[in-house]
């Protein structure tokens, strides 16, 4: 039984509600449990509490997560744990030859098998839901989370730990007036005119592009169709996403080396930047960012190792509903972005619009 039948089931949540986890999680990624605990419609004790229930396996408590064995996080590594999203706890009985492991997905048959070999011992999966889990492996290892999945919630244990590393910026106050919108048709598909970065070949064409949108299964197939078509098209294209008064980011491209992993962006919308007038209009903006210390544009400028700053910028919005859950952001180091550049990426961000509804209407209908 799947977790929103089951909690449905109990009347632990409305349909409705229900329904908002699923558009959530096409539109932001993340386990269901997460979305709801993120609404508020469920907290982290009772999303353990069914995800033991359907799994059928014990719940990694925090008490347990808090005592986990430091010999087995050592044999263990950050790399491998992240990658799995799994934290050992201890060894089980007198011997070695029993490990339990708190897992996200405690029936990953693939994950069960190397931590066999890695502890070459038998391994009891804990449940741990995926909240939980990503603050502990942060904890434990030492490795950061992606800005997706830092906010608080009801809900969250580390809800006091957010508030005093700030990971939660605040927005500034309303800035200055924004310089004119720029509005542009989007053109039917065909081949693309974009200009090219010299000696460096598109990695995908823009009829390639608006195939992968179109065709998407998953969110991530979208942001990946957006980051190719932007290699040699481009300096930098950042698929952001739009929460919590953030512009998040998800996927990118830089042909510099960035500074920090794209994952890690977390960029304030308020005050006056590019990001911040695309947001609020709905509108490309195409141009020199508006006046001021340009501490957003700075900020994201400083992270993907641009230099020179670019004179020029781009950001489009993906609207779902009227309301941004995207913004593409992108800039050419040495030309402004070409009117045809404008265009393609204006239509691949409206065949976002389509894929994202699409891909909700088959969430609700599972």
């Amino acid at each position: 039984m799947k977790l929103g039948t089951l909690l449905l089931r109990n009347a632990a949540i409305g349909l409705s509600q229900l329904e908002a986890a699923l558009r959530n999680q096409v539109l932001y990624g993340g386990r269901l449990g997460t979305n709801l605990v993120e609404l508020g419609y469920i907290d982290l004790e009772l999303l353990s509490t069914y995800l033991a229930e359907m799994s059928g396996y014990p719940v990694a408590t925090p008490s347990l997560l808090d005592d986990a064995d430091k010999r087995l996080l050592d044999k263990l590594g950050p790399d491998d744990a992240h990658r799995l999203r799994v934290i050992p706890l201890s060894y089980l009985g007198e011997g070695t030859d029993k490990v339990a492991v708190g897992m996200v997905d405690p029936t990953d048959e693939e994950a069960l098998q190397f931590l066999r070999k890695a502890f070459a011992a038998d391994v009891t999966p804990y449940v741990v839901p995926e909240l939980r889990a990503l603050y502990y492996l942060e904890k434990l290892f030492g490795l950061p989370r992606r800005a997706r999945f830092i906010r608080t919630g009801k809900g969250l244990e580390d809800e006091d730990e957010i508030r005093k590393d700030e990971r939660r910026r605040s927005v500034p106050a309303a800035g200055l007036a924004m310089p004119p919108r720029f509005t542009l048709e989007p053109r039917k598909r065909r081949a693309s005119a974009a200009p090219l970065i010299p000696d460096v070949a598109p990695v995908i064409t823009y009829g390639a592009a608006c195939e992968a949108i179109d065709s998407a299964t998953h969110r991530d197939q979208i942001a990946d169709a957006f980051v190719a078509y932007g290699e040699g098209r481009t300096d930098a294209l950042v698929v952001f996403l739009i929460r919590d008064g953030n512009a998040q980011g998800w996927r990118g491209y830089a042909s510099t080396k960035p500074a920090k992993p794209i994952e890690e962006l977390s960029l304030p919308l308020g005050g006056t930047s590019a990001l911040q007038d695309t947001h609020d209009s709905g509108q490309v903006f195409i141009g020199v960012p508006p006046e001021g210390a340009r501490p957003v544009e700075t900020a994201l400028w400083t992270a993907l190792g641009a230099h020179p700053e670019p004179v020029h910028v781009l950001v489009v919005p993906v609207m779902v509903k009227q309301r941004p859950v995207n913004l593409v952001y992108a800039h050419l180091l040495k030309a402004p972005p070409a009117p045809a550049l404008v265009a393609e990426l204006t239509d691949l961000a409206q065949r976002a619009q389509t894929s994202y509804q699409r891909l909700i209407q088959q969430a609700r209908g599972q």
